[in-house]
């Protein structure tokens, strides 16, 4: 069983804002993989409540996070994966996507450690649905943990760069811990920041980024140096989503909505000349793109 530091947890505790512990205990249960994972799989029911145990801002690691397990990096990055309603097999269809994440990242030049954030992505049975609206409940919900895992990354590496990457459903999770991050007085007290985020493909809603969101919009504005969102046009399985399920447009398909006002460091990127229909291959067509924009934060922010 593997404790998030419960030795460091012990020498000294602290609170902030909304909850968020400043060192939070996660609860064991994540097997060692290869690539280092902060987990929540298992910590949601399929009417998306927490099951018992478990809390809001708990979270299990494979045993080698940087920071939380191990020696800190200089530059991490969590690759949050999306949704899951095909195979028998979502944790290691998970497992899959971060080492695919790793390796593109790496190829095109990322010299950083990314860690893998794992989630329950296919929480829900509705029929209507397939699920869809208790999947974007958990994604919300998991905000706050990996919030959590944020506060206690740079409590133990408060100089380290510390990144976001997100595919698809994904977006809400990364969207939704900024919010957190934006309420959570230790945090912004230290004056840290996720030094950049990445959204690929997002199912979220268009106005999120805007003024119409006025909570996301600041926690963006606030929380992050700068923000990238990489759509495309022609990706229909978010027009499935959002047509079908939320009588919306998809961040990842449109952008943000026409006529709002996104946040001053909110970056788009149309890459539906590299994607086309492919919103599963977000990942294969854009290492180049992803690993530019971390190498020039500055130039955007």
């Amino acid at each position: 069983m593997v404790d998030v530091n419960r030795r460091r947890f012990l020498q000294r505790t602290g609170v902030a804002a909304t909850g968020l512990a400043t060192l939070g205990i996660g609860t064991a249960g994540a097997e060692r993989y290869g690539i280092p994972i902060v987990s929540t799989r298992g910590h949601y029911n399929d009417d998306g409540g927490l099951v018992a145990g478990e809390t809001q801002t708990s979270y299990d690691t494979t045993g080698d996070v940087p920071g939380v397990d191990t020696y800190c990096a200089n530059d991490l990055t969590v690759f949050i994966h999306g949704w899951h309603k095909k195979g028998d097999n979502p944790e290691q269809d998970a497992k899959d996507k971060f080492l695919d994440a790793k390796n593109t990242l790496e190829n095109a030049g990322y010299g950083g450690t990314l860690v893998g954030y794992s989630w329950d992505n296919d929480a829900g049975s509705g029929d209507a649905d397939y699920g869809w609206g208790t999947a974007q409940t958990v994604a919300q919900e998991n905000g706050q943990k990996l919030a959590q895992f944020a506060v206690d990354f740079k409590y133990y590496c408060p100089n380290a760069t510390l990144r976001f990457v997100s595919h698809s459903l994904g977006a809400q999770v990364l969207l939704s811990s900024l919010r957190s991050l934006d309420v959570t007085s230790w945090w912004d007290e230290q004056g840290h920041r996720v030094y950049s985020t990445h959204m690929l493909g997002a199912a979220q809603d268009n106005e999120a980024p805007t003024q119409e969101w006025s909570d996301t919009y600041n926690a963006i504005a606030n929380e992050t140096a700068a923000t990238f969102n990489y759509h495309s046009h022609e990706d229909d399985v978010l027009q499935w989503i959002y047509n079908s399920y939320e009588v919306d447009q998809a961040l990842g398909e449109t952008g943000y909505e026409s006529g709002n006002t996104p946040a001053p460091n909110y970056n788009e990127f149309d890459a539906t000349s590299q994607v086309g229909h492919d919103h599963s291959g977000y990942l294969d067509h854009l290492g180049d793109e992803l690993v530019h924009h971390m190498n020039n934060v500055p130039s955007y922010d």
